[in-house]
C-alpha cells in the first residue's frame, strides 16, 4: 500500500467521524421515531448507575460547526434536558466508543504508519542521496581517474618527448664526441707516422751515407742489406703516400704500428750492417797485419837505403859548399881589385820581384777586408802546400781513405735531434783529433798521430766537408745549418787553425762573404771569371745554371750567418771566435762594393732573415738606420743593375721589417746551453 492510499483512507475515516458527530447533534431535535434518545429505553442501563453523566463530547470539525452546536446546547438546555438527552442507546454509545477508539487507534496506526512511511521515505531519500552521493563520488572518482589517466598520459607523452629529446641530444653529443675523437685519433696517427718518418729518414740517411762511404768490394758484400734498405724506403714512401691520398677516411691507428715496424726493421738492418762490417773488418785485420809486417820490413829496408843516400847527399853538399866558398872568395878578391881600378858609379836598382801589385779599387773590396782575405787565403795555401807529401804519397792512400771515413760518418750524422746525439757525434770527431785510436770499417785501427802531417790534412778535410754540407743538406733544409754551426764554433774554440781554414773554404766558394767582387783579368774568359766568383763547371765544361748557383750560395750564406750567431758547446767556454760584429761589418761593407745582379740581393736577404733578429737586439736604433739606408740609398743603386726576383723579394722584406718594426728569429736556432 502506498502513502497516497493511506492518506485517502484516513480522509474517509475523518469524514465518517464528522458524520457521526452531526448525527448525534441532530438526534436532539429529531421528532419522529427514534432509536436513541431520552424516551427510549436504554439497552445498557447498568452503565447509567455505574458511570456519571457526561456531556457528549463532540470533536470539533474543521469548519467549526460542531463546536457551535455544542455551545448552543450548553447554553439553551437545562440540566434535566441534558440528562434526558445524554442517556443514549448503549449500543450506539458502545459503537461510538468503539468507533472513537478505532478512530484513535486508526489515527495512532496512521501516525505510526505515516511516521514509518516518513522514516522509510527519509531512509529512501537518504539511501537515494547516499546512492546519488556515491554515484557522484563514483562519477567524481571516475572523472578524477580519467583526469588522472589523461594527466598521466600527458605526462607520459611529455616524458617520452623529453626522453626522446634527451636521447637525440645525447646521440648528437655522442656523434660530436665520436667525430672529435676520430679527429684526435687522426691527428695522433699522422703525428705518430710523422715522428716515425723523421726518425726513419734520419736513420735511412745515416745508413745510406755509411754505404756510400764504403768501397766497392764492401758494398758488393752488403748487396742484400742494400736491397733491403731500398725496399724499406719504398714501403715507407708508399705508407706516406697512402696517408696523403686517402682523404675520404682517416688513417687507421695501425699505420703508426706499421711505421714503427719499418723503423725497427731499419734499426735491425743497421745493426746487421755494422755487424757485417765488423766481421769484414776482423777478416781484413789479419790481412792488414800481414801486409803491415811486409810493409814494415820493406820500409826498414827503404829507410836504411834512404839514410845511406842522405849521408851521401850530405857529403856531396858539404863538398859543394866548400867549393862554393872558395869560388866566392876568389870572386870577392877579383871584385875588390876591379873596384880599386875603376871609379864608383851609380848603378840602377833592380826591381823587387816581391813588390805587391797595385791597389784594387774600393768598389770591389774594402782594403781591410782585402787584407783579411789575403791573410786567410795565404794561411790556407800554406797548409795545402804543407800536406802535399801526405796527399801525393800512394803508400798512405789507405790511411787517407780511413781518415776520410772517420770524419765523414759522424759529420754526416750531425743533427739537432737531441743534445746527446749532437754530443756523441762531436765526441767521435774530437776524440780522433785528440789522438785516440779509431777502428775503421776495414778492421784496422788508426790515429791522427800516425803521420806528422795527418793533423793538418784532417783539419783541411773536415773544414771542406763542413762547407760541402751547404750544397747537400743546408740549401734544401735551412734549419740544418745551426747544429753544424754549433759544432764548427766548438772546434774553432778548441782548434783555432780549423776556424781560419773553414773561412778560407767559405771565401773560396763565395767571395761575396768577404765581401769581395773579384775584378776580371784581361786574359780571363767569361767562364774562367765566373769560376773565380763561385760558379762551378761540370765535367763537360758546362757552366752551372744561375738558379742552382743562387741556391748553393744561399746555403753558404745561411751557414756563415749561423756560425756568427750560434754558440758552441757550453763546456768549452762562452767565448765566440766569430761574433756578431762580423755580421755588422759585412752589411756595412756590402753597401759600398759594386752591386751584382741577383747574388747581392740574395746574400743580403739571407743574412737579414738569419741574424736580423740578433742584430736588431744588439744594435737597436743603429741597425734600424742601416735598414733605412739599404731601402732608400742602396736599393736604388741596386736597381740600376738588377731587376730580377731576388731584388723584388728583398724590397718586400725590407718594407715588412720597417713596417712591423721587428724581425722574427730564424727557425731552428739552438737555445743557449743546448748541449
Amino acid at each position: 500500500m502506498s502513502v497516497d492510499d493511506l492518506v485517502r483512507d484516513h480522509a474517509r475515516l475523518m469524514n465518517v467521524h464528522t458524520v457521526l458527530q452531526h448525527a448525534a447533534v441532530a438526534s436532539l431535535a429529531c421528532t419522529g421515531p427514534r432509536t436513541i434518545g431520552p424516551d427510549r429505553k436504554p439497552t445498557r442501563l447498568e452503565m447509567r448507575a455505574e458511570k456519571p453523566t457526561v456531556l457528549p463530547v463532540v470533536e470539533p470539525a474543521k469548519d467549526g460547526t460542531s463546536q457551535c452546536l455544542v455551545n448552543k446546547v450548553n447554553k439553551q438546555t437545562s440540566p434535566a434536558d441534558i440528562d434526558s438527552c445524554i442517556i443514549p442507546d448503549v449500543n450506539a454509545i458502545n459503537a461510538s466508543i468503539v468507533k472513537r477508539e478505532l478512530d484513535q487507534e486508526c489515527k495512532r496506526s496512521v501516525r505510526l504508519q505515516l511516521k514509518e512511511i516518513k522514516e522509510r521515505q527519509q531512509g529512501a531519500i537518504r539511501e537515494r542521496l547516499a546512492v546519488q552521493q556515491k554515484a557522484e563520488q563514483q562519477q567524481g572518482l571516475t572523472n578524477s581517474r580519467a583526469k588522472r589517466e589523461e594527466t598521466n598520459k600527458l605526462l607520459q607523452q611529455q616524458a617520452e618527448q623529453l626522453a626522446r629529446a634527451e636521447l637525440e641530444a645525447y646521440q648528437r653529443e655522442q656523434r660530436a664526441l665520436l667525430t672529435q675523437n676520430n679527429q684526435k685519433l687522426h691527428m695522433l696517427t699522422i703525428e705518430g707516422v710523422s715522428r716515425c718518418h723523421r726518425r726513419f729518414c734520419s736513420k735511412y740517411e745515416s745508413v745510406t751515407k755509411l754505404l756510400l762511404a764504403l768501397d766497392k768490394e764492401t758494398v758488393q758484400a752488403c748487396a742484400a742489406l742494400n736491397s733491403e734498405l731500398r725496399e724499406l724506403g719504398q714501403l715507407f714512401d708508399q705508407l706516406v703516400e697512402k696517408i696523403k691520398n686517402d682523404n675520404s677516411e682517416p688513417p687507421e691507428l695501425s699505420c703508426v704500428f706499421t711505421a714503427e715496424q719499418y723503423c725497427q726493421r731499419l734499426d735491425k738492418l743497421e745493426n746487421n750492417l755494422h755487424k757485417q762490417l765488423s766481421e769484414q773488418e776482423q777478416q781484413q785485420l789479419t790481412k792488414a797485419k800481414e801486409l803491415a809486417e811486409e810493409k814494415e820490413k820493406q820500409r826498414q829496408l827503404e829507410a836504411a837505403e834512404q839514410q845511406r843516400q842522405q849521408q851521401e847527399q850530405k857529403q856531396q853538399q858539404l863538398q859543394a859548399e866548400l867549393k862554393a866558398t872558395a869560388d866566392a872568395a876568389a870572386a870577392a878578391s877579383a871584385a875588390a881589385k876591379a873596384a880599386q881600378e875603376a871609379p864608383a858609379a851609380d848603378a840602377p836598382i833592380a826591381p823587387n820581384a816581391s813588390t805587391p801589385p797595385s791597389n784594387i779599387s774600393n768598389s770591389y773590396v774594402h782594403p781591410t777586408r782585402l787584407a783579411f782575405y789575403n791573410e786567410i787565403i795565404a794561411f790556407y795555401q800554406g797548409k795545402v802546400d804543407a800536406v802535399k807529401p801526405l796527399q801525393t804519397d800512394d803508400t798512405w792512400k789507405k790511411y787517407r781513405t780511413n781518415c776520410q771515413r772517420t770524419i765523414n760518418l759522424p759529420l754526416n750524422a750531425i743533427t739537432a735531434t737531441s743534445a746527446q746525439h749532437l754530443t756523441n757525434n762531436f765526441d767521435k770527431l774530437y776524440n780522433f783529433f785528440a789522438g785516440q785510436p779509431v777502428r775503421t770499417t776495414d778492421g784496422s785501427t788508426i790515429t791522427i798521430n800516425d803521420h806528422p802531417l795527418a793533423r793538418d790534412y784532417c783539419i783541411l778535410l773536415m773544414a771542406k766537408k763542413f762547407v760541402s754540407q751547404t750544397d747537400t743538406a743546408i740549401s734544401s733544409n735551412p734549419q740544418a745549418a745551426f747544429p753544424f754551426a754549433s759544432v764548427i764554433v766548438t772546434f774553432w774554440k778548441l782548434l783555432p787553425d780549423f776556424g781560419r781554414i773553414f773561412l778560407a773554404y767559405m771565401y773560396k766558394e763565395s767571395p761575396y762573404l768577404v765581401p769581395y767582387v773579384i775584378p776580371q783579368q784581361a786574359d780571363q774568359t767569361p767562364q774562367q771569371y765566373l769560376k773565380t766568383m763561385g760558379y762551378r763547371l761540370s765535367e763537360n765544361n758546362e757552366l752551372e745554371k744561375p738558379d742552382m748557383f743562387l741556391k748553393r750560395q744561399t746555403g753558404i750564406a745561411r751557414l756563415y750567418a749561423a756560425v756568427i750567431i750560434t754558440p758552441g758547446r757550453k763546456a768549452d767556454g762562452p767565448a765566440h771566435c766569430f761574433g756578431l760584429d762580423e755580421a755588422w761589418r759585412w752589411l756595412t761593407h756590402i753597401m759600398h762594393v759594386k752591386p751584382l745582379p741577383d747574388i747581392c740581393a740574395t746574400m743580403i736577404m739571407e743574412m737579414l732573415q738569419t741574424l736580423g733578429f740578433e742584430l736588431w737586439h744588439a744594435y737597436g736604433v743603429n741597425f734600424l738606420k742601416l735598414l733605412v739606408y739599404i731601402q732608400t740609398i742602396y736599393m736604388p743603386q741596386l736597381s740600376a743593375y738588377d731587376e730580377g726576383g731576388p731584388k723584388t723579394r728583398l724590397e718586400m722584406l725590407l718594407s715588412k721589417f720597417l713596417r712591423e718594426r721587428q724581425i722574427p728569429q730564424a727557425v731552428g736556432v739552438l737555445p743557449p746551453g743546448f748541449w
